[in-house]
Parts: C-alpha cells; sequence; structure tokens
C-alpha cells in the first residue's frame, strides 16, 4: 500500500489499518437484506448516511448498535441501546431496555458471526481492498442460501 494512501484506512478506535463492513439484517426472518464495505476509518452513522438504502420501507423498525446515534433523526420507528452518561450509571429502567433490545439484536450479530466463520472477513485481510465488497456480498449470500435451505 502507497504511504499517502495509508491514512484514509486507518482506524483510531483499533490502532490499524482496517476495512468496515455494514450489515443490514431483516429481524423477523434472519435475511441479509444490504451490505456495504468501506475503509476503517469511517464512522458508523457516516456510512448509513452515505449508502443509506431508500429501498427499504418507510414504516419499517431500525434495531441499531450505540454505533448509530442519531438515526432517529432520519427514521422515527428507531430503537437504540441507551448510553451510560460520563460519570454516571444508567437507570434500572434504562438497564431493562437495553436487555429487551438485545433479546431481538442477537439474531443480527449471529448473522454477523456466520459471515465470519469464513476466516478471510474475520481475520487480517490479505487481498486487494477492492475485492472485499465483493468477498463480504458473497459470503453473505451463501449464509441466505444456507437459510433458505
Amino acid at each position: 500500500m502507497a504511504k499517502k494512501n495509508q491514512k484514509q484506512y486507518y482506524s483510531g478506535k483499533k490502532k490499524q489499518h482496517t476495512l468496515k463492513a455494514q450489515v443490514i439484517v431483516q429481524w423477523q426472518t434472519g435475511l441479509i437484506l444490504d451490505v456495504q464495505t468501506c475503509n476503517g476509518s469511517v464512522h458508523d452513522f457516516s456510512l448509513y448516511k452515505q449508502t443509506c438504502p431508500n429501498w427499504l420501507p418507510k414504516n419499517t423498525s431500525y434495531l441499531a448498535d450505540s454505533g448509530y446515534q442519531g438515526i432517529a433523526k432520519l427514521h422515527d420507528q428507531t430503537f437504540i441501546p441507551f448510553k451510560k452518561p460520563k460519570g454516571g450509571e444508567l437507570l434500572a429502567l434504562c438497564k431493562q431496555a437495553n436487555q429487551y433490545l438485545a433479546k431481538f439484536r442477537i439474531l443480527v450479530e449471529h448473522k454477523i458471526g456466520l459471515i465470519k466463520l469464513f476466516k478471510i472477513v474475520a481475520e487480517r485481510y490479505r487481498n486487494r481492498r477492492q475485492r472485499y465488497d465483493l468477498k463480504m456480498k458473497l459470503f453473505a449470500g451463501l449464509v441466505n442460501f444456507e437459510l433458505s435451505l
């Protein structure tokens, strides 16, 4: 990788060069609807705003993780976990709501885990970056195919 292109792939969170994938799953059926990839330095919500799927129905409920703070401004029916305030504690009601949300989101996390069974996307990616998107979509298709059997 040329030295001038390294900065766009550097993730300050992970302290290394990374690639990122966003997976959209229909949580009722477990079907993977969309996979988008980008450089690791891009924030989750920024990636969503860049690739926001227009084909999703407007009355859809969204279950997202805490990396998507602010998605409620774009969609009315959005559920994200409560964050602990800096230097404080979460209320018991907020903790219960987070646990309830996690029960629905676990299906999405399991689908991501099934994609990561293909070690090429779970470990250090050593191929051309341009093919990462293709491989992620291929593995998502294989997971969907397994679901249909």
